[in-house]
């Protein structure tokens, strides 16, 4: 719990509403587990290529946030062709992981300090 903990701490400023939820998502998928496959590929958020369905690789962590910050901006402007942009977190949940789908609501609403039934945009 050591992330969530970390999430918490933030100030609401400069740290804005997709870096929380980016924050939130990178501690569902274990991103800060020494060793983890999200820690060893630079990729916070687990994202996959949309072609192959393999987790993508990226070449520094920072590189790995901002596709992140992309996916989550996205989401929430209503441009992502595959998230609702009124999603709840557990409705995400639902297309962003095929595993533990509400076991991940829950640890990124509990990051968050909201329900899994929030809309994301809401957050």
């Amino acid at each position: 719990m050591i992330a969530a903990t970390r999430l918490r701490s933030l100030p609401p400023w400069p740290y804005d509403r997709v870096r929380r939820i980016a924050a939130a998502i990178a501690i569902a998928e274990g991103y800060w587990v020494p060793g983890s496959i999200p820690n060893r590929r630079n990729n916070p958020g687990n994202l996959t290529n949309p072609r192959t369905g393999q987790i993508r690789t990226f070449a520094s962590a920072e590189e790995g946030w901002r596709a992140l910050y992309r996916q989550i901006e996205r989401i929430l402007s209503g441009e992502s062709p595959l998230y609702p942009a009124n999603g709840t977190i557990r409705q995400i949940a639902r297309i962003y992981t095929a595993t533990e789908q509400d076991a991940w609501a829950r640890n990124v609403a509990r990051a968050l300090g909201v329900s899994p039934d929030t809309k994301l945009r809401d957050v």
